[in-house]
């Protein structure tokens, strides 16, 4: 059954308030309500149980598409996330599932992902970014973490799954949020991960500081990447106009043949070195950013390329 939100009910961006869609204050996630209007009526449905989620989940994924599936449910409590995640796990598709989940609404999104591509290409990406960290001078041989698609919370508000996440060692527990996130999207599914983007940096409480957004096509192969950070308006804070807002910094476009462009003028791609790590090292200092040249993007996605063949 369709609830809530209908594509009659769609959220222009024009009109909602500056403050509300971009203020980490807001008690609202703009973000959540915008893709929850994207969403098709027929993949809206009343929470029931978790064990009927599951079978709604392995629905979609016995559909034959190959596409991504983006299914929203109302009527979850805090409570059922966990269930629902323990239930996902004994079917053996919680690596196909992207869960958010939205409390004042008592709702979730969920992103299916069919086949193994999704993390074929995530895992490959966090291997280029493990390697480039162990090359910054001073840190050692693993100054991040990699935690995968870990649930991340904002405990009896809001939670989130991305693709790929890390953070520095320096913090610690299984609750510690990422400084930089990856998520990963299907053709035309940018709308999504731009929402995404504003998600992790708008809800993190400046834990996370840089999101990756990497989009792949198959034919012909081709692969979008963008990042984000939090830049300054240049305006003074008012109750309508906060001085941050999530911005596109970076985008490079890789087609088949390993080509990179940029339509931002971008030359590589760049993540300060403070958007990563907590502290510096005063003896040695660090480098202000660790990038990645057109010729290691190149590679990677020539690389991932074949590897999708």
């Amino acid at each position: 059954m369709a609830l809530l939100l209908t594509r009659d009910d769609q959220i222009s961006q024009d009109l909602i308030d500056e403050h509300d869609r971009f203020s980490p204050s807001s008690s609202r996630c703009i973000q959540f309500e915008i893709q929850a209007a994207l969403i098709p009526d027929q993949n809206k449905f009343e929470y029931q149980t978790a064990q009927k989620l599951v079978k709604t989940v392995q629905g979609f994924l016995r559909s034959g598409s190959a596409q991504e599936h983006t299914v929203y449910f109302h009527g979850i409590t805090d409570a059922a996330v966990h269930m629902i995640e323990r239930k996902l796990r004994a079917a053996e598709i919680m690596r196909t599932v992207r869960f958010t989940f939205e409390e004042s609404l008592n709702a979730a999104i969920l992103r299916i992902r069919p086949g193994s591509a999704h993390h074929l290409i995530a895992s490959n990406f966090a291997y280029e970014f493990t390697q480039k960290m162990a090359t910054i001078p001073g840190h050692g041989e693993y100054p991040v973490l990699c935690f995968g698609s870990a649930l991340f919370r904002t405990p009896g508000v809001r939670s989130k799954e991305g693709d790929q996440s890390f953070r520095p060692r320096t913090r610690r527990g299984e609750e510690a949020w990422p400084s930089v996130m990856v998520e990963l999207g299907y053709p035309g599914g940018m709308k999504f991960l731009r929402l995404d983007a504003e998600w992790w940096l708008l809800n993190s409480q400046d834990k996370t500081r840089f999101v990756i957004l990497l989009k792949w096509e198959r034919d012909p192969f081709a692969l979008h990447i963008e990042s984000w950070m939090m830049v300054e308006t240049g305006r003074r804070r008012t109750r309508h106009t906060p001085s941050r807002i999530p911005s596109c910094v970076q985008d490079f476009d890789i087609n088949a043949a390993g080509q990179v462009t940029s339509r931002t003028g971008s030359t590589k791609l760049e993540i300060p070195y403070d958007a990563i790590f907590d502290v510096r090292d005063p003896v040695s200092p660090p480098p202000e950013t660790i990038s990645f040249s057109f010729a290691e993007l190149s590679g990677f996605a020539v690389r991932l390329f074949e590897d999708l063949r």
